[in-house]
């Protein structure tokens, strides 16, 4: 038979274990929250900067592309011409076993770069077309997902 001492832990026990099943849960819903953040980030910083090599480089224009992309709202804005591989291998150690995290890294050659500065007078964009050297920020995961800085190596004229 049971006493009272006995039935009062089993009941606080069922408490506890409630309290714990419902703090591994929140943690879950955390864990799961920062990974899809992540993926978010990489997929923001594709869709704002990059743009596909399928296309000539000249073919593609500032005043369209900052349309196209909702950022007509920027005074200046950077895309880069270059397969997804290239950046994609960006945050990829010197042995390609591990990847670079929360870190700077500088692209070993140069890239296109097309570089959109609003010009208020003639309301529209000015294009400056280069090669140029990129350093990209890897995230947590190891995937790029900002454009950190640039050192123009030379104009493209079209």
């Amino acid at each position: 038979m049971l006493d009272l001492n006995q039935v009062t832990l089993v009941a606080d026990m069922a408490s506890s274990l409630k309290v714990w099943g419902s703090l591994v849960a929140l943690l879950c819903l955390q864990c799961r929250l920062l990974v899809h953040g992540h993926d978010i980030s990489r997929k923001e910083f594709m869709a704002e900067h990059y743009l596909n090599p399928s296309q000539q480089f000249h073919v593609y224009r500032c005043d369209v592309l900052m349309r196209e992309k909702a950022l007509k709202h920027k005074t200046s804005h950077l895309f880069i011409y270059a397969s997804w591989y290239k950046i994609k291998q960006v945050c990829n150690s010197v042995n390609w076993k591990k990847l670079y995290r929360n870190a700077y890294i500088w692209a070993q050659t140069p890239i296109k770069v097309l570089k959109c500065h609003w010009n208020s007078f003639t309301n529209s964009y000015r294009e400056i077309r280069s090669y140029s050297y990129v350093q990209f920020h890897c995230n947590m995961d190891g995937y790029v997902e900002s454009i950190e800085d640039m050192k123009t190596i030379d104009t493209v004229f079209y």
